[in-house]
């Protein structure tokens, strides 16, 4: 009997998860990342289709011209300025939402503002205004996905302090050191002018000294820049451990989770190899 009833429930599940998603209202989104947030807020009840995607070296690129959208579209921008450079507009486009009229950030580190969990819960909150003003017959929905979206950030910083906290790194460019200090990281200090250096191929012997003496010190060396110079000088570094960004079906929370148990793999290696083997 538990069974007929497990089965009935787990169908009854599956129908009505399979007919939400088969009403789910398409939204368009300008970056990637935030294609990310809104698919996670929005559930099944929203369809995210980008503008923009990630290349396989971690650059933003254009896949989708204005041409290609609606004129009643409903689209999510990040600010004034961002629609703007995108050719977006509230006139042809009514439907056109911007999170920010100018976003109170450098959006030439989303990367970092987007991975920081001191900031994702208040980008989290104007995505979901945004997609209840589009649908407010589904808001109680979304709000328990920004609940859902709070809860688990937080479960999930305290899974990478639990697994991090005071574990020293050497970092190399990128901006995911918000979710590395959220963990209680230790990054250790140094001249940072030399990530732009290396990033353009120049001083490479500082950068291979650097990481020569990282190894005999067995401590993990991250890199998550998108300089092509400085992945090509690396690429074939095993000891290097590189952050890349997440699939734009993956949910961005599990992304997060995974880059600490990531982390925390390469630490156990390491501190295998520092005790004596018997």
């Amino acid at each position: 009997m538990k069974t007929k009833r497990f089965l009935f429930i787990f169908f009854l599940g599956f129908f009505l998860l399979r007919a939400s998603s088969a009403f789910a209202w398409e939204v368009w989104t300008t970056t990637p990342w935030l294609a990310l947030v809104s698919r996670f807020i929005g559930g099944v009840f929203v369809a995210v289709r980008p503008i923009e995607f990630w290349s396989e070296d971690g650059q933003v690129v254009r896949k989708v011209q204005n041409r290609a959208i609606p004129k009643d579209s409903r689209i999510i921008a990040l600010d004034t300025e961002e629609a703007s450079r995108l050719g977006l507009n509230q006139k042809e486009w009514m439907s056109l939402a911007l999170l920010y009229r100018t976003a109170p950030f450098d959006k030439k580190r989303l990367d970092y503002f987007f991975a920081d969990p001191s900031s994702l819960p208040f980008i989290a909150q104007k995505v979901f205004t945004v997609l209840s003003h589009f649908d407010p017959a589904n808001y109680p929905y979304y709000q328990r996905r920004l609940s859902e979206f709070q809860t688990r950030l937080d479960s999930t910083v305290i899974v990478g302090r639990r697994l991090l906290s005071g574990s020293a790194f050497i970092y190399i460019g990128g901006d995911f050191s918000g979710m590395l200090t959220a963990a209680g990281c230790s990054m250790e200090s140094r001249d940072e002018s030399l990530n732009t250096l290396w990033e353009q191929g120049k001083e490479l012997d500082l950068l291979f000294a650097l990481l020569e003496d990282a190894l005999k010190r067995r401590i993990p060396v991250i890199v998550d820049t998108s300089s092509k110079k400085l992945k090509e000088s690396l690429r074939n570094n095993k000891e290097i451990l590189f952050l890349e960004k997440p699939a734009l079906d993956q949910d961005i929370l599990l992304f997060f989770h995974d880059q600490y148990i990531f982390l925390w793999n390469r630490l156990a290696a390491l501190r295998q190899l520092r005790t004596p083997q018997k």
